[in-house]
């Protein structure tokens, strides 16, 4: 919890983390078996505890995987392809952070979210790698139907870069893509959806990192021509310390929701009228309406493709350890008209309780539409550094309809 978006390291663990840490050393010592060791971390901290918020109760869609380099799962997004496969992207490794060994990775589902496929990992990077971890993805669909998915590799603050690829069959298979104008410390980090822009392409959004050149902060777009096979220049529009820019593009504009460095109490919203030649921020866009102290990680902001001037922000929330109401954090549900971008409140999507115990890293929700009001939503939740799943539920939201 907490961090600038890729090295966002989560909360420590404590007491209760140090005594699970030592459970699963035992467990290790008895039987030897990662599987055994991964389903003991589920069993053993989510059994009984309901995160369920005004939308019914989530449930894990992607366990920790078996294998303990790849058992953190973490930042997923969700889209669903044009012959209804739902894909999900994320980021597999032994922590999200520094040297975390992140993958990303991908799991679909054939039946509505009912069943999702074991994780397909598309690339490895490991602690002697060139980039030691990948860090947040952008997942999208083009024009002819192919999912696209870009993501974030790094070496802590020295060095970062930026990998592609394109599925033809709803996430089965996958074809890399050129990002060699993204790559090699070109740009930073990639985040969100990969709105399409009519008469244009695909546009791809992200921020810069420390490492990278001749810019260290501020955010960055690029464009692609055709359907996310390869990518133009990035361009800076911002030199604020922002991270993790969600955009769609709706009613003739792009419209963001950004992260602060600090993960302030709020998003800053950014549009532009003229297809990111020019760009109009307010510094508030959205505020969390809690009243102790909270941070605000990644944003996630959608369309509704039934109603196309209407917008759908998902706002994760991290709480201090002494907030009322007994809860670690939660995602909160937002809409707006596109025109006028008045916010507001929903709900709540999901509530995190202080009785989850050691998995205290938690957030970073996305969702999108299913079709006739329902809407599928992801997120994850679990140990900061050891297994944590991906969750997801279904949203039926009558204003969709």
């Amino acid at each position: 919890m907490g961090g600038t978006g890729e090295a966002d390291r989560g909360g420590g663990e404590g007491e209760i983390g140090r005594r699970v840490k030592f459970f699963f050393l035992l467990l290790w010592l008895a039987v030897g078996s990662p599987s055994v060791i991964a389903a003991a971390s589920a069993a053993a901290t989510v059994a009984g505890v309901s995160l369920a918020g005004d939308f019914g109760e989530p449930r894990v869609i992607v366990p920790a995987s078996a294998e303990a380099g790849l058992a953190h799962h973490s930042w997923p997004k969700v889209v669903r392809a044009k012959d209804g496969t739902l894909v999900v992207a994320f980021i597999a490794g032994r922590f999200h952070g520094f040297h975390g060994e992140g993958c990303p990775a991908v799991a679909i589902s054939t039946n509505d979210g009912a069943t999702f496929s074991p994780p397909t990992v598309l690339k490895r990077f490991t602690a002697k790698s060139e980039y030691t971890s990948a860090g947040n993805v952008a997942l999208g669909v083009a024009d002819d139907g192919a999912v696209v998915l870009l993501a974030m590799a790094y070496r802590a603050n020295v060095a970062n870069t930026v990998v592609g690829w394109r599925s033809p069959d709803g996430g089965r298979t996958w074809a890399a893509a050129d990002t060699a104008t993204l790559d090699r410390n070109q740009t930073g980090s990639v985040f969100g959806g990969v709105p399409a822009v009519p008469g244009k392409g695909l546009a791809v959004f992200g921020h810069f990192r420390q490492g990278s050149l001749p810019q260290s902060q501020g955010l960055w777009f690029a464009w692609s021509e055709d359907g996310g096979k390869s990518w133009g220049k990035p361009r800076a529009f911002s030199e604020q310390g922002l991270v993790e820019p969600a955009f769609v593009f709706s009613g003739g504009r792009f419209i963001g929701l950004v992260r602060t460095k600090d993960t302030a109490d709020h998003y800053v919203q950014f549009t532009s009228g003229d297809r990111g030649a020019s760009w109009q921020v307010t510094e508030r866009g959205i505020t969390s309406d809690h009243t102790g102290p909270v941070s605000l990680p990644s944003p996630c902001l959608v369309t509704d493709p039934a109603h196309p001037g209407r917008l759908y922000a998902l706002v994760s929330e991290r709480f201090g350890d002494k907030a009322p109401g007994g809860l670690l954090g939660r995602v909160v549900l937002w809409t707006a008209e596109a025109k006028e971008l008045h916010w507001k409140r929903l709900g709540e999507v999901v509530r995190f309780p202080r009785a989850l115990g050691a998995r205290r890293d938690i957030t970073y929700a996305w969702m999108t539409p299913l079709g006739g009001g329902e809407w599928f939503t992801v997120f994850y939740c679990g140990l900061v550094h050891g297994p944590a799943d991906i969750y997801g539920m279904k949203l039926r939201l009558a204003e969709s309809r």
